[in-house]
């Protein structure tokens, strides 16, 4: 073991440059081998670095040094990477020549990569932890520990003496934690507080674990879980609960494999479940491949990634089913890796498979029995059972020997189409093509992927994939029309300042996002007045440099907002709207504002009673009228159109939202919607309780935002009265009350103070007379408005 810390002004001038990797201190190492060691004897180089950033900086350096000696075949080795260009690093380098392999911790424990001699450690590791607060992943780079060290270390010695160089001085590493953070400690807890839940095992919070994790993130699983449905108040499992916990699934997925089963439309659903829950197929692009993009671009859809995904599973299974081996070339020329689409393939048989158990799907249609088609399928069934037993015989992939080049090449090379079991004068077979057809019914999947979905199933799917993501919602920033469309920002509820993924369809073509403001009724683009905002809901939020939206698809946002959020608060005509305490939408016209949520409560009732139907084991299924009328009540719903303004509530607006409790009127003037609906004051916000997640004229419509900052909670030391005032009430209030036992001279003086404040006021509406300030009555007026 050689200890070879960056020297400090090495260290100094990298502290500056923090974007960028020193690659210095590993040319070194490189030059240190060839001056040491003389290339006949055999031994490969192992670089383990951080990330995928770090390998570029390094690659690129040792590149520029790899042909200038004619001594190094440069390899990155990292999970972006396609399935073909990993294989690489397996196979042999000529005579003379050194593999200089450069991996993240993916080489560590996953991977053992005969020949290796020298092991480079730069003693730092990217590790994924996980934010409770805003549900976000954040991807840091951290020292590793003794534990890791060691491991990397013996990578050098498997099969002969090595050398291990470390990047770090001796006593960094006795200042290493002894192991890593356990995997509990670091990753979101919705799935184990599940399993938890479904294996009776009493409350997750009391579990003996052997790591525990962090209670916040357990604390924030249940809630989590509470608002999606799958614990109910007293955090027993609810049928959907059930069900969720036996999908090897996220929650938002499960939940969308059971909508889409709900809607008819599981088949696409069973598709984009599968492709979101797997590594992307689409592979990085460089600039240097413009035929790719070009190439890739007929599959991309104007939704959003999810979408995207369901284009190029059903479009790959197409050419399989068509042209069999070729689907191969298919993906390299569009940049996907062939694999991750395997992946998805077998995790939608899965999936598939979960949803006929528990009676969501139905079962498989029965194949024609006819003596011809039997035989046919046996014949095809029984060469490829012969085709991969000989691939068995045979060991499969073969290595090779490198070439010079080989280090240089940016995508698989041509080699590769051949790979698999050959025979000599036999066609090239694909191996991955014959286990994927034993596993799999091609006529059916062939059927499923070549139907192309109607605009109606496609707004329908959109639904059923947003609410499933609920409340995973971004807006765009009010500024975005003046910025570059590679500089757009979106702010979820938890964090602000948020980008797209360079890897969205939404990034390479923003001009998809762009909303269609303009004049309409009289308002203006200055005004925000729109019929087309819209939303993007997004599977994950994933933080490196920056934080990221990480495969997202385009909502109208009116409409997603009134269906799925769990908190709706209005004011007294309805014209505004605040969902989940946080975004605004204003309405102008009042009948409009009221047409809306006429349909929304009648929608959402329908759809949860026929969600409950779905998933209660002993009851009805849902009948097909009923479905139907649902089906057709929300693409209605959809089609419904009034210019509103959507913005996020700032701060400040936030804490002065809700009237408060102390002003709900005892006898409120409803409008014709809730006419018949038993309401129930609110104790926190006011206004009147409506549905779970409607509350009436709880707004506050006072816009003095000012006066709202300096109001504070004061007790009055007269009458015990405990609630927020602004300076003025408190002086009113304090000239007002007077104590039970005041002097006679006072009490004269202070009915004199209140008569200069305070006056008799007949109310018309509710036909009582009041003594109040001109504040008050101004106060009391707005109740009936």
């Amino acid at each position: 073991v050689i200890y070879e810390p960056i020297p400090k002004e090495e260290a100094a001038a990298a502290a500056g440059k923090p974007e960028r990797l020193d690659p210095r201190p590993y040319l070194r190492v490189l030059q240190a081998i060839d001056h040491k060691y003389p290339p006949e004897e055999r031994g490969d180089l192992l670089v383990f670095l951080s990330g995928v950033a770090e390998i570029g900086a390094v690659q690129e350096a040792a590149q520029v040094y790899a042909t200038q000696t004619q001594r190094w075949i440069v390899l990155p080795l990292h999970s972006t990477l396609s399935v073909s260009e990993q294989d690489k690093v397996f196979d042999v380098p000529p005579p003379g020549v050194r593999k200089c392999i450069l991996a993240t911790n993916i080489a560590e424990t996953s991977v053992t990569i005969d020949g290796v001699r020298f092991v480079l450690d730069s003693g730092k590791v990217k590790e994924m932890s996980y934010d409770p607060q805003g549900k976000l992943q954040r991807l840091q780079e951290f020292w590793i520990s003794r534990a890791s060290a060691e491991q990397r270390k013996g990578r050098a010695g498997r099969t002969g003496p090595g050398v291990c160089y470390r990047l770090y001085a001796e006593s960094d590493y006795d200042a290493f934690p002894p192991y890593p953070v356990p995997e509990i400690q670091r990753v979101a807890l919705d799935a184990l507080v599940l399993q938890v839940k479904s294996m009776g095992l009493g409350d997750p919070r009391t579990f003996p674990f052997l790591e525990p994790p962090p209670s916040a993130s357990l604390e924030t699983a249940v809630r989590y879980l509470r608002e999606q449905g799958a614990l109910d108040e007293a955090e027993e499992l609810t049928p959907i609960g059930t069900l969720l916990a036996q999908l090897p699934v996220d929650v938002v997925v499960g939940k969308m494999l059971v909508l889409g089963a709900l809607f008819g439309l599981a088949e696409p659903t069973l598709t984009v479940a599968a492709a979101l829950s797997v590594q992307s197929p689409f592979l990085r692009l460089s600039n240097a491949n413009p035929d790719c993009a070009t190439a890739r671009r007929p599959l991309e859809s104007p939704h959003g990634d999810p979408l995207t995904l369901l284009n190029a599973f059903n479009e790959w299974v197409q050419v399989k089913s068509e042209r069999g081996g070729s689907s191969r070339k298919w993906c390299r020329r569009r940049g996907l890796e062939e694999h991750r689409l395997y992946e998805a393939a077998n995790l939608r048989r899965q999936f598939q498979e979960l949803l006929r158990d528990h009676r969501l799907l139905e079962a498989a249609p029965s194949r024609p029995s006819d003596s011809y088609s039997r035989q046919s399928r046996h014949r095809e069934r029984r060469e490829l059972h012969r085709l991969w037993r000989h691939h068995t015989e045979t060991q499969g992939r073969k290595r090779k020997v490198l070439r010079l080049q080989d280090g240089t090449a940016g995508s698989s090379g041509e080699e590769e189409e051949g790979a698999g079991a050959r025979e000599p004068g036999e066609r090239s077979v694909d191996i991955q093509d014959v286990k994927f057809k034993l596993r799999h019914d091609m006529d059916e999947l062939q059927a499923v992927s070549g139907s192309v979905l109607s605009p109606s199933q496609l707004a329908l799917l959109k639904l059923v994939l947003c609410r499933g993501l609920y409340p995973q919602l971004a807006v765009p920033d009010a500024l975005n029309n003046s910025r570059k469309d590679s500089d757009q920002i979106f702010h979820t509820k938890s964090k602000q300042g948020v980008v797209l993924h360079p890897s969205c369809v939404f990034a390479t073509s923003p001009e998809l996002l762009h909303a269609k403001e303009g004049k309409e009724r009289g308002g203006t683009k200055e005004d925000g007045l729109s019929r087309h905002h819209q939303l993007l809901a997004f599977v994950s939020l994933l933080e490196t440099t920056k934080p990221y939206l990480v495969n997202c698809i385009r909502v109208p946002a009116l409409q997603a907002l009134l269906l799925f959020s769990r908190s709706l608060d209005t004011n007294a005509d309805c014209t505004r709207l605040v969902a989940d305490g946080w975004l605004e939408l204003t309405l102008p016209d009042a009948a409009a504002a009221l047409r809306f949520l006429a349909t929304t409560l009648q929608l959402r009732a329908s759809w949860e009673k026929l969600l409950d139907q779905q998933l209660d084991p002993g009851g009805d299924e849902p009948s097909s009228r009923d479905l139907s009328a649902l089906k057709r009540g929300l693409l209605e719903f959809l089609g419904m159109e009034a210019p509103y303004r959507l913005r996020q509530l700032t701060g400040l607006e936030k804490q002065a939202l809700y009237v408060g409790p102390q002003t709900v009127p005892a006898a409120p003037h409803l409008p014709g919607l809730f006419q018949g609906t038993e309401l129930k004051p609110d104790e926190v916000k006011g206004g009147h309780r409506v549905t779970e997640f409607l509350t009436y004229n709880c707004l506050a419509t006072d816009t003095d935002l000012y006066s709202e900052c300096l109001r504070t909670f004061w007790t009055c030391p007269h009458c015990g009265l405990h609630m927020p005032f602004t300076p003025l009430e408190r002086m009113c209030h304090e000239s007002a009350c007077q104590p039970t036992e005041a002097p006679p001279e006072e009490e004269a003086g202070s009915s004199s103070k209140t008569s200069a404040l305070h006056r008799l006021y007949h109310c018309d509406i509710c036909q009582q007379d009041f003594t109040l300030t001109p504040t008050d009555i101004l106060r009391h007026k707005k109740q009936h408005q």
